[in-house]
């Protein structure tokens, strides 16, 4: 394998991108696979743990990775999002005209390069034959600030103090410039969420990029952003997504499936943003695992090679606690639905409660706020995945409902919708809502969860899960998740009506223990 490193292209501006090629040792023609990135390209990760370089030149593949617009190597100033259409469509071009390159081009990458892939294919470059997003998304803006009334302050905070600053600060500075933060970084998990989002210490420190504080006000044009934004009915090349159960971006990749015009494929695995060993959390997940350089290849070897491939499903999926991957043409959903009331003697059942039944009252104390723990969440320090739930549901401010015990294997599939009916303290509290599976022990495994802004229909999570003989159903009901999202300031409270519900998609209706 040669490598060719800070190749130079050119915008249609002027500006000029840095990319390390790499191609194989054997003399010929072959397709570009190209990806586009914001973070750090000589790093191990991208060379070797998220696809296979030296997979890929073998089989026959021109590798380019390019630092984007205002980072590492490339010029020009960084903002999130805004100028990957036109810079995507522009570096496609180029990619196709590098030598040894056959003039088609693919994509490959995950989240902000996810990102990059679909901005580029929405705009239809000639040269760019197929794509694979990996837990990606259309929408840079809601996606970032959290679409759910709630802005995700753990994430944003992760992401710009430890993903971004570092080579925005050497950038401006030089290369002793990162070491002004270097303190907050080393304990970047215990600022979190700390104090007023605008004079967060660790990006005040290092000069407050005006995308940080934009974002945290919303305080941007309709024109900007519609930048942050691709139309995924625009792609028309076939596109192949992955996502995981315990994913931040599970829903946006499946939308993005959902919505191309061209052929697609979608696998989900119990994978979260940062491991898709089959880890999530403290659970593991056997057979999880993909050959993910593998699948690429397949996949690029079809569309940019000619080869052809055997008629198959269009979804792959793993549900868990099943231990098996399974296909079909569609997103699983289940065949029936069942309805669990949030009964006031904190049982889970599918008995609606009498309508003169209590409601219970749920209390917010903003100096001792609810941990975030585990589910689809991508913050510094803090694991995705599945934990066992059983201390924070102890808390007094956590309400608990929990059914009978299961007396056969149970398979949920599909969508879980909270419909509760809530008096709020005042409109728009956080509400945090999770879904667990208490096994006979007595460890509560989270399933799905989200935090939303109070309403009355809330959908929790997407999930393909069997809850196992002998364990039981159990929702909490929080209003706080910390430093996952912003909460009240003051002390809040809600009270839950006894015909709140929970609806679940399921493969059969439940059976429980008498």
């Amino acid at each position: 394998m040669r490598m060719e490193k800070q190749a130079e292209g050119r915008m249609r501006d002027g500006t000029v991108l840095l990319a390390d090629v790499y191609r194989s040792d054997r003399a010929g023609s072959w397709p570009a696979l190209l990806l586009r990135l914001p973070y750090d390209k000589t790093t191990r990760h991208y060379r070797e743990t998220f696809v296979d370089i030296e997979r890929l030149t073998a089989a026959g593949y021109v590798v380019v990775i390019q630092d984007v617009r205002g980072r590492f190597a490339s010029e020009g100033e960084f903002y999130p999002f805004i100028y990957e259409a036109a810079d995507g469509c522009d570096s496609v071009e180029w990619a196709a005209r590098l030598p040894e390159v056959n003039g088609k081009v693919g994509m490959i990458g995950m989240s902000y390069h996810g990102f990059t892939q679909v901005a580029a294919a929405a705009g239809q470059p000639p040269s760019l034959q197929a794509i694979a997003p990996m837990m990606a998304f259309a929408d840079g803006w809601s996606t970032m600030r959290g679409g759910r009334g709630v802005f995700e302050l753990g994430k944003w905070q992760s992401w710009v103090a430890e993903s971004m600053l570092p080579d925005h600060l050497e950038r401006v500075e030089g290369p002793e410039g990162p070491a002004r933060i270097s303190g907050y970084l080393e304990h970047l998990p215990s600022w979190l969420g700390k104090g007023d989002p605008l004079t967060w210490p660790p990006v005040t420190a290092a000069g407050l990029p005006a995308y940080y504080k934009d974002f945290l006000l919303g305080d941007v044009s309709e024109e900007t952003r519609q930048q942050m934004q691709a139309a995924p009915e625009n792609i028309k090349v076939p596109a192949l997504f992955l996502a995981g159960w315990y994913d931040c971006f599970l829903e946006e990749t499946i939308d993005l499936y959902q919505r191309t015009s061209g052929p697609a494929e979608l696998w989900i695995g119990p994978w979260t943003h940062e491991d898709q060993s089959g880890q999530a959390g403290d659970v593991f997940f056997p057979e999880a695992q993909i050959d993910r350089t593998g699948l690429f290849l397949k996949w690029f070897d079809r569309w940019l090679k000619g080869e052809t491939a055997p008629p198959g499903d269009s979804v792959h999926y793993y549900v868990m606690n099943a231990g098996e991957w399974r296909s079909g043409a569609d997103i699983p959903e289940g065949r029936t639905e069942a309805v669990f009331y949030l009964q006031p003697d904190s049982l889970l059942s599918g008995e609606a409660p009498k309508q003169e039944a209590p409601g219970r009252r749920v209390r917010h104390d903003p100096d001792h706020p609810v941990p975030t723990s585990g589910g689809n969440i991508l913050m510094s320090g803090f694991r995705a995945g599945s934990f066992d739930q059983q201390e924070i549901q102890k808390r007094g401010d956590v309400l608990v409902y929990t059914s009978a015990p299961l007396s056969k294997d149970w398979e949920v599939l599909g969508t879980v919708q909270a419909h509760l009916r809530l008096t709020l303290s005042r409109p728009g509290l956080t509400v945090g809502l999770r879904v667990s599976e208490v096994t006979p022990d007595g460890s509560s495994w989270n399933v799905v969860d989200t935090v939303q802004a109070g309403e009355r229909t809330i959908d929790i999570g997407r999930t393909a899960y069997r809850f196992l003989a002998g364990s039981r159903l159990r929702v909490e009901v929080y209003l706080s998740s910390f430093p996952r999202a912003e909460s009240s300031l003051e002390p809040v409270w809600a009270e839950i009506h006894g015909d709140s519900k929970l609806h679940v998609s399921a493969g059969t209706s439940p059976v429980f223990q008498d």
